[in-house]
């Protein structure tokens, strides 16, 4: 007799976890938006500042928008001859540069980075942000080899603040895709297929 209360109690006690779950999620989701929100609100800012400050407010955005999706960020930092724009912890240890210049980066700027990356403890990979973009020839010798960076560019981080993918899924499918591929670059509008 007491049997088929005991399982009916032990469904509507699952049923209101799963509920309380789902709402949980729901209200971690509208927070992230509303963050995005802002950040995004943020940039649009940072767009019409001179290039050095703008450079400067990119670093700072960064780190609030790695914040935001929970991934360990280090401020920019210096050390004995080199100047680091950041670091981050995720899936492995990240050096980060990046640049807001008017022109596309050039190879002599990924062999830069690539040499502080190279300075660093084994695995320890670079994530290159280039607001607008990469001269074709860069991205090319960066890709033969074993490469140590992935590139992302201004396109992809508009993809993360509009929302149309989380920034920890970004990184993972670039990381896995020059895995796959020795391709230091793909857009997320690609990886988004379309």
């Amino acid at each position: 007799m007491v049997e088929p209360y005991r399982r009916l109690r032990t469904e509507e006690d699952e049923a209101n976890r799963r509920r309380e779950a789902e709402r949980i999620q729901a209200e971690m989701q509208r927070a992230i938006k509303d963050k995005l929100t802002e950040l995004r609100a943020i940039f649009y800012e940072i767009v019409g500042l001179p290039a050095q400050a703008r450079g400067y407010a990119l670093e700072k955005f960064l780190n609030g928008l790695f914040a935001l999706f929970d991934i360990d960020a280090k401020a920019p930092f210096r050390i004995v001859g080199e100047q680091i724009d950041g670091a981050f912890t995720y899936e492995g240890e990240f050096l980060l540069e990046a640049k807001w210049q008017d022109e596309k980066t050039r190879v002599a700027d990924l062999d830069s980075f690539a040499g502080k990356i190279g300075r660093k403890l084994d695995n320890t990979l670079g994530l290159f942000l280039s607001m607008n973009g990469y001269q074709e020839s860069a991205i090319q010798t960066h890709s033969r080899g074993r490469p140590v960076m992935i590139l992302m560019d201004g396109a992809d981080l508009s993809a993360v603040i509009e929302d149309r993918i989380a920034l920890p899924d970004l990184l993972h499918r670039k990381r896995q895709y020059a895995a796959q591929t020795g391709d230091v670059f793909v857009s997320a509008y690609a990886l988004l297929g379309g």
